[in-house]
């Protein structure tokens, strides 16, 4: 008579199996991300885009490309990876009946990557970035409008997001419609910790629309700062998203229980703190600038935090529907082994689920510096931690009343900048 093989040993096969193929990252994805890390910004947009972004992890990978593209002055490649991360997360607002059946027993590694409220805002501040670079202001404020409806959404997960708020208002700006912009900086006014940082702008637009009563407010107000020297008929302006140091990445955190229960749980790693702002030098002087700021680590924090409670309640649901199963392989095998071995094997699969967007920066800072018309030679100095670093722009010719954007990046001492340019327009032949 043949020996049955004991039920334990298929289950525990399984299980194992299971635990090897959840829990990674793709070897392209990791390669990308140190080469990145380590300043090598091209090698890191090369690796990327060989890899196969499809799969429960493709949010993540389209977010990872969309943001090295941008970084190699790749606008339009960078808009369409971005594009489809913005598509594919309307459509995981579906939810999926067997991914989340089979989360409660295994983790949430076999379940689409749908980002956190703080990563999906940022897919659209990036694709506002790009539009800008590429003069394609339309759509530009197309993405702010998106913008601003994830803001509504999440309004305390993003409360301490500021640097995309004065986006959406420059966004505004660039297109003429100046009350929109009005009403934008008025409510950035009112969150951020220090409101002299987006009065100038409030007073800027205020002599533009003749709203003769906030400059007599502000007029009044002993303690108001002298105001960065504003645009007016005949300035032009330099305009810098600066991106600084290398931002929040999620790490697993742990808490073992009796009988033998383990709880794991994403959280952001603590990361060094990046004080002072870039600086921009004309001819060895320091020109007047306004700079608004996102501490993008708290950000992302403050996006984890809020969605705390879900992952709790979904933790405390697996950890009942894992001792049903316990429990009940104790009973129909009357073996404590096999419950035993399931146990474990479930200890070991538990894993938090640290996917996420990888590649952004600690700091991210909106540099505007109005100037006179004519040549100008600039340089601009970012402090990155421990390290001081100098980007010398090419010379620029700014005309009367002229936008002028770049993008610029530093990190452990390597640097990347990239201006602004007309779109390629691409043909079936080229």
């Amino acid at each position: 008579m043949k020996k049955r093989i004991p039920k334990r040993f298929g289950v525990s096969l399984f299980l194992l199996i299971v635990l090897l193929t959840t829990g990674c990252a793709g070897a392209k994805l990791k390669d990308a991300r140190t080469a990145f890390h380590q300043g090598n910004v091209q090698e890191a947009a090369k690796i990327i885009q060989e890899a196969d972004s499809s799969g429960l992890s493709e949010l993540e990978y389209l977010m990872e490309k969309g943001l090295l593209l941008h970084h190699t002055g790749k606008y339009e490649e960078s808009i369409r990876e971005l594009r489809q991360a913005a598509d594919l997360i309307r459509e995981q607002d579906v939810i999926n009946v067997s991914q989340q059946a089979g989360s409660l027993v295994i983790n949430e590694w076999v379940t689409e990557y749908k980002g956190e409220y703080s990563e999906r805002l940022w897919v659209h501040t990036y694709l506002m970035m790009n539009y800008l670079l590429l003069k394609q202001y339309e759509d530009a404020l197309v993405e702010a409008k998106q913008t601003q409806k994830i803001l509504d959404e999440y309004p305390e997960a993003l409360s301490r997001e500021y640097f995309t708020r004065a986006m959406i208002a420059l966004c505004y700006e660039v297109v003429q419609e100046y009350n929109d912009a009005y009403i934008v900086y008025k409510k950035l006014a009112e969150t951020i910790p220090d409101p002299s940082l987006v009065k100038p702008h409030v007073q800027r637009l205020s002599r533009i629309l003749g709203f003769q009563d906030e400059l007599e407010h502000s007029g009044k107000d002993e303690k108001e700062p002298e105001p960065i020297p504003a645009a007016n008929g005949n300035s032009a302006e330099l305009i810098l998203f600066v991106s600084v140091g290398d931002g929040p990445q999620k790490v697993s955190g742990d808490i073992l229980l009796p009988p033998g229960v383990r709880v794991s749980f994403p959280r952001y790693k603590k990361q060094k703190s990046y004080f002072g702002s870039p600086e921009v030098m004309d001819s060895n002087s320091t020109q007047s600038s306004n700079i608004i700021e996102t501490d993008v680590l708290a950000v992302a924090n403050d996006s984890l935090d809020d969605r705390a409670k879900l992952i709790y309640a979904k933790e405390a649901a697996r950890i009942a529907a894992k001792e049903v199963i316990i429990r009940g392989f104790e009973r129909d095998n009357k073996d404590p082994l096999a419950g035993l071995l399931i146990r474990l094997a479930f200890i070991a699969m538990e894993e938090a689920d640290t996917r996420g967007w990888d590649t952004l920066p600690a700091k991210l800072s909106l540099v505007r510096v109005f100037l006179e018309p004519g040549t100008h030679k600039l340089r601009v100095n970012i402090q990155d931690g421990g390290f001081g670093n100098t980007i010398d722009l090419p010379e620029i010719r700014f005309s009367r009343g002229e936008k002028v954007f770049y993008s610029l990046r530093a990190s452990g001492g390597s640097t990347s900048v990239n201006g602004m340019r007309e779109m390629e327009i691409h043909t079936e032949d080229k």
